[in-house]
């Protein structure tokens, strides 16, 4: 296993080599974007073009619509699945098996629902009653589709992985996406992430990260995939917070 994972919670930054299907998913952003975008000469290549700026600030519609259409597009899902994912996953597990849940995620300027607080992905199913992510534990590899600086990335907690599954709070719009034990995060364990397009970093279900906030405006976009596997030897056993164990079988007898 990845010695940074293990130790701190996250892998160093990786580089993954695709074959056609980044390439094929940025096409895809690009075909549903291309009319919004600064003018621009065509014959630029397409990882350049998905780094153009936006003319203008877009709709919460026109955020939405591509949402949903990268979602549920074959080359997310041909992306998620290929050999280069797994073969990368298998810095961290000998039996990589995809999750049900792996999300391409577009941030737009001034887009508070894309903004998360301080979280951990176990805390997202914890209370789910679906059986399909119940005690899976996965972990999730963060990639970069079109690069993000440490202004518009992600922050995760040095060692927050050896803690516990914090209580969580519900989030209108994102689900439990808050924890409410933000004074124990030391800001010398804050690692901001910096990618470029193709490159990735995995963490552990338990680190805690959060969006990197800002309230500059900025036009350009960010379009990146959690993607998620797990294995079925992989340690679920860990400590949760009383108050979050509460709400779950409340939730259970609902």
């Amino acid at each position: 296993m990845n010695a940074n994972f293990s130790n701190r919670g996250f892998t160093e930054i990786i580089p993954i080599q695709f074959k056609d299907e980044l390439k094929n998913l940025q096409s895809k952003i690009y075909g549903l974007t291309k009319n919004l975008l600064e003018e621009h000469d065509d014959k630029i290549n397409i990882a350049e073009k998905i780094k153009l700026r936006f003319k203008k600030k877009p709709s919460n519609e026109i955020w939405s619509n591509l949402m949903e259409e990268i979602n549920i597009s074959e080359e997310l899902k041909t992306l998620i699945n290929s050999k280069s994912i797994k073969d990368t996953f298998k810095m961290i597990f000998d039996n990589p098996i995809p999750f049900e849940i792996s999300t391409f995620r577009a941030r737009f300027p001034e887009q508070k629902r894309v903004m998360y607080n301080w979280h951990q992905d176990e805390g997202t199913w914890y209370l789910s009653k679906k059986k399909e992510h119940l005690n899976k534990f996965p972990v999730t590899l963060w990639l970069s589709l079109n690069g993000a600086s440490k202004e518009e990335s992600i922050q995760l907690v040095k060692y927050s992985h050896t803690q516990k599954l914090f209580n969580h709070n519900f989030v209108k719009g994102q689900g439990f996406f808050n924890i409410d034990q933000n004074d124990t995060i030391k800001e010398k364990d804050i690692f901001t992430v910096e990618t470029k397009a193709s490159e990735c970093v995995i963490f552990h279900p338990l680190t805690i990260h959060r969006s990197v906030p800002t309230k500059k405006l900025n036009l350009r976009p960010r379009y990146t995939i959690d993607i998620r596997y797990y294995d079925e030897n992989f340690k679920k056993d860990f400590k949760v917070d009383w108050k979050f164990s509460i709400k779950k079988v409340l939730k259970r007898i609902s």
